[in-house]
């Protein structure tokens, strides 16, 4: 599957160009801690923040990073 046919997919499935912390858990089959411990040690995919009050802030998930690391993650064999 290619990046193109990926960011359709997930459009299609969430309705959104950014996803949520659940959403991008389950894009990337990982749990939202697993992806906050991503997150904190720069790892994982790239996100904005929303309302960017602190530990109030909203982290969000663009679709097209949620596919580049994704499409990185992958592993190809021989």
């Amino acid at each position: 599957m290619n990046k193109k046919q990926l960011i359709e997919m997930l459009y299609t499935k969430y309705g959104s160009l950014l996803l949520s912390r659940k959403q991008c858990a389950e894009a990337t089959n990982c749990s939202t801690a697993k992806l906050d411990r991503l997150k904190k040690i720069g790892l994982g995919p790239q996100y904005v923040k929303k309302n960017d009050a602190g530990k109030n802030s909203t982290v969000q998930y663009p679709i097209d990073a949620v596919v580049d690391y994704i499409l990185s993650a992958q592993v190809k064999t021989a």
